[in-house]
């Protein structure tokens, strides 16, 4: 078959200078930044979820409005709480 045989500098061993590992400063920070991504986008919305769902527990509102805000937070679980922090909770 044509062009199936790999370099003789692969074959020996030899790597590319563009094809070396990454220093380990780099995986280190790599693995930094996809552990603050991790917290930005999926540990901070679930506690301002929670934090959404037991002010609004605790607010002094009718059940039917309590209600309507606990739907709310909990089918967006980001825009929800900001709005009922920034909104429905002024107005009680």
């Amino acid at each position: 078959m044509w062009g199936t045989r790999e370099p003789t500098s692969r074959r020996a061993g030899h790597l590319h200078a563009s094809r070396r590992a990454p220093a380990p400063a780099v995986i280190v920070l790599l693995r930094l930044l996809a552990m603050s991504a991790l917290f930005v986008f999926a540990v901070l919305p679930i506690i301002f979820t929670i934090a959404g769902i037991v002010s609004c527990l605790q607010a002094n509102k009718p059940t039917n409005t309590k209600l309507l805000w606990l739907i709310i937070i909990i089918l967006a679980p980001f825009f929800g709480p900001l709005l009922w922090f920034l909104w429905g909770k002024e107005n009680s």
